[in-house]
């Protein structure tokens, strides 16, 4: 995003603040497709930035829901259900109740555990209404489960009328090189193999999530696109032909965020310079980043050229010595004002951090495109009353949700 664009927001929204850029957003998607080609599909994990999920639905084939709060979103947006893979390791019976009561099959369903398995199992026989399952195959944690429990489930789904296994979910995590990839779909090829024979039933689908890895900070080679290409390549080699689904959020949405937030002090401690910003880690996360030791891309709105480049450690607002955004950041002329502008915040880097610690407002959250302008997401709010005993200025329902000014 040009600066002049990130000047506007700070105008108009203040500081510290999250900017989300959904034209880059959709670029990013088509750039996926093409690298992938027509054959491959392409899942938004939302969990990466829901705040992206209305732009990137209309781009990608499928939206990872893992949460009920996350399926919330997609009700309040209008995403169609057909769109949706209602995921994540935990699925209590009632919430499950709840999406199958609203959209039934139209939406498709994860199985993580032999419970999961039964409650959609139940539910489709007391509907009599065709559900469509996706067991996932654990890569050896707490998530999904193995190649043999996935066996007795395909055989009990084949006498289940109204069960159907629609294909096979695996995810084993994030920030992988481009080899571990492809050794995963290699394994995955001699698996799926494996259990069409064992079951002696054709297996239609794999929802891959590759986990490419982002450069964040310098030094690091951005390989996403190589990776990419091998991994489709490594798909159109498998000797199991199945349609395969990619599944990702930070190879979507990291380069479209930055985090905007503003230098409000300046100080010199036994010759180190420090800076404090009106932000903090607590509102910003970037994956292997440890007290701002590695330094990630940033801009400063209001550097000049003038002035000889100097090294400053930016440290946030919060009372720990940890909250340490960068520790030796180059930059010139720096004064209270300015604004540090961190990149490729588009993926995790707003909900990963400690939302909550010390009770610091939530930051303000603003969408830009060419053709919309901006719009507020979110507007700076308190969270105070949300780590209080008694919220004065809410009430307590009968569910246990608080009601009131604070939503």
């Amino acid at each position: 995003m040009r600066t002049e664009r990130l000047k506007e927001a700070c105008q108009r929204y203040g500081t510290p603040l999250y900017v989300y850029d959904t034209d880059q957003a959709r670029k990013a998607a088509e750039e996926c497709r093409s690298l992938l080609g027509p054959d491959i599909g392409l899942c938004f994990a939302m969990k990466a930035n829901p705040f992206l999920t209305r732009s990137l639905a209309e781009a990608a084939d499928r939206i990872e829901v893992c949460s009920m709060g996350e399926y919330y979103i997609c009700r309040e947006l209008s995403v169609p259900p057909e769109k949706l893979l209602i995921s994540g390791v935990l699925k209590e019976e009632a919430d499950l109740q709840e999406i199958l009561h609203t959209y039934g099959g139209r939406c498709a369903y994860t199985a993580e555990s032999q419970q999961q398995f039964q409650f959609l199992r139940e539910w489709s026989r007391d509907n009599q209404e065709e559900v469509l399952v996706y067991l996932r195959l654990t890569s050896g944690n707490q998530f999904g489960i193995d190649p043999e429990t996935a066996s007795d489930l395909i055989r009990k789904a084949k006498i289940t009328p109204f069960l159907s296994i629609a294909g096979i979910h695996y995810f084993s995590g994030t920030q992988k090189s481009g080899e571990k990839i492809r050794q995963e779909l290699r394994m995955l090829d001699q698996q799926l193999l494996c259990l069409e024979e064992e079951t002696r039933t054709r297996i239609e689908e794999l929802e891959y999530g590759p986990g490419l890895a982002a450069a964040y900070f310098e030094g690091q080679d951005d390989t996403r696109t190589e990776d990419l290409k091998a991994a489709a390549e490594s798909v159109r080699a498998m000797r199991w032909k199945g349609k395969v689904t990619f599944e990702m959020g930070r190879g979507l949405t990291a380069q479209c965020g930055y985090y905007l937030t503003t230098v409000k002090d300046v100080k010199e401690n036994r010759g180190k310079r420090y800076c404090i910003v009106d932000g903090g880690i607590h509102q910003i996360h970037y994956d292997g980043q440890i007290r701002g030791m590695y330094c990630p891309s940033f801009r400063l709105l209001g550097e000049t050229a003038a002035g000889q480049e100097e090294l400053w450690t930016v440290c946030g607002s919060l009372c720990t010595s940890n909250d340490v955004l960068i520790q030796k950041a180059r930059v010139r002329d720096l004064k209270p004002g300015d604004v540090f502008v961190f990149e490729q915040t588009g993926a995790y880097a707003a909900t990963e951090g400690m939302a909550l610690f010390l009770s610091h407002e939530l930051p303000g959250a603003v969408l830009y495109s060419e053709r919309d302008g901006w719009k507020q997401a979110r507007k700076r709010q308190p969270v105070y009353p949300w780590n209080m005993e008694k919220i004065q200025s809410g009430k307590e329902n009968t569910n246990g949700k608080i009601t009131g000014d604070f939503k």
